[in-house]
């Protein structure tokens, strides 16, 4: 199909790096010829973790830089956006916890999920001192009072300092949640600046260099932020080998893709049971992934991939037929003993090769870069036994407290994401010591 040719050629215009940084250099230019300051919109929602803790490093970052950061409140938010709002609601406070812990940042230990009215009345407090010096100091205190239910301190809060009128909230906050979607973003806990959107403390690394090219700050930042964090592969304890750890896999997920080699790596090192329980990707879970949300996957794993220097760009999205024919040779590549080689195989030909997996010819030519014999691989094309072991696998991965992937678990610990290898490391190496206790 002409579909699936010219993807690759468009995916690789979207996300090469020469056409960020013409972006980047027509931004710059914009800037000077308005005689603009360097500005960044922060996108704070205070029943989200990830501004709580995304709010706390700012002001350090703007001052470092010598940049303005101009806060903007949310709390609404489109839905559709959100597959499986109940179940972020309760892995985001426990994931942002352990990036506090790993970072030297403060969330509360004794975390209680936020009531809707409460957090729309802290809400209505900061929109009324949205433009003031105090902002931060004052969202860091409702924030902490907040997520503690530490009611008698809110209602000190907000008799100080009062709360923006109830209609004039909502039609402030409703017309955001529209603006925020027609701007290109989705996540709050996010940071714009010139063009491009900064998620959670993970990405200031990203946003640190581009200011370093401009001639801002120093080379030390992230300070300890960012990837400055990264897994360290330490000497293993012997307590750590043949530990099970579980990756949940998807062969649309370009995170997933990023995730592979660093996967190995950690597992290898640690001397870890490696268990890979490939899942089918959320559209063909019935769960939607609206197309701007996909447009900043997209251009935020290109991103992602420049900086652990893993090819990619040339992409053939292989959901529906690809996806199935993938996932069909899974059995084969594990009875093989190759399941590991036929991932890399398959996700590298995927993500940066624009190999199309619904096709024959694609599909033989991922076969055998995974070194397995393809008319022996084509046999297993009719078997749809995979379907009830994808299922098993979905399953465990929604009741350990997940449903996106990557997704890695412990003896005692789901993580979601392929930017937490530092989180993973310090569960595994936390582990034999919670054994004992």
């Amino acid at each position: 199909m002409i579909k699936h040719r010219l993807m690759p050629l468009v995916a690789r215009l979207i996300t090469s790096e020469g056409l960020q940084q013409l972006r980047r250099r027509f931004q710059e230019w914009r800037r000077k010829l308005r005689r603009e300051p360097h500005r960044a919109v922060f996108y704070f929602r205070i029943d989200d973790p990830y501004s709580v803790l995304m709010a706390q490093v700012l002001p350090r970052f703007a001052r470092h830089f010598g940049m303005t950061i101009t806060p903007k409140v949310m709390l609404y938010l489109d839905q559709q956006m959100y597959p499986a709002a109940d179940m972020l609601a309760e892995l985001a406070p426990r994931d942002v916890r352990q990036l506090a812990q790993l970072h030297d940042l403060e969330f509360p230990e004794d975390w209680q999920l936020p009531q809707r009215e409460i957090s729309l009345a802290a809400t209505r407090c900061l929109l009324k001192h949205e433009g003031d010096e105090r902002f931060w100091s004052l969202a860091a205190a409702l924030a902490d009072a907040l997520w503690r239910h530490d009611q008698e301190k809110l209602e000190s809060l907000l008799g100080e300092h009062g709360q923006m009128p109830a209609d004039q909230a909502q039609l402030a906050l409703e017309a955001r949640r529209d603006q925020f979607l027609s701007d290109g973003h989705y996540l709050t806990g996010t940071l714009y600046y010139g063009g491009e959107w900064y998620w959670s403390i993970e990405r200031l690394d990203h946003l640190a260099h581009r200011l370093n090219d401009l001639g801002l700050g120093t080379q030390d930042w992230p300070l300890p932020y960012g990837r400055a964090k990264r897994a360290r592969l330490r000497d293993a304890p012997a307590a750590l080998k043949d530990k099970p750890l579980v990756l949940f896999f998807s062969f649309r997920s370009p995170y997933s893709y990023l995730a592979l080699s660093r996967t190995y790596a950690l597992a290898d090192h640690y001397g870890l049971e490696l268990r890979i329980r490939p899942v089918l990707p959320m559209v063909m879970r019935g769960l939607s992934v609206p197309k701007a949300k996909r447009f900043y996957i997209l251009k935020d794993a290109a991103r992602e991939a420049r900086l652990h220097k893993v090819p990619f760009g040339r992409v053939c999205d292989p959901v529906g037929p690809g996806v199935e024919r993938c996932m069909a040779i899974w059995p084969f590549a594990e009875k093989e003993g190759r399941l590991r080689e036929w991932l890399r195989a398959a996700a590298t030909g995927i993500w940066s090769q624009g190999i199309n997996a619904a096709t024959d010819s694609g599909l033989k030519f991922l076969v055998e870069n995974a070194g397995l014999d393809w008319n022996r691989a084509r046999r297993w094309l009719d078997d749809d036994g995979w379907r009830d072991r994808a299922e098993d696998n979905r399953n465990a991965m929604m009741e350990a407290g997940s449903w996106g992937v990557p997704s890695f678990m412990t003896e005692n610990t789901i993580i979601w994401g392929q930017d937490r290898f530092a989180v993973i490391e310090a569960c595994l190496l936390a582990s034999p010591a919670d054994d004992k206790g």
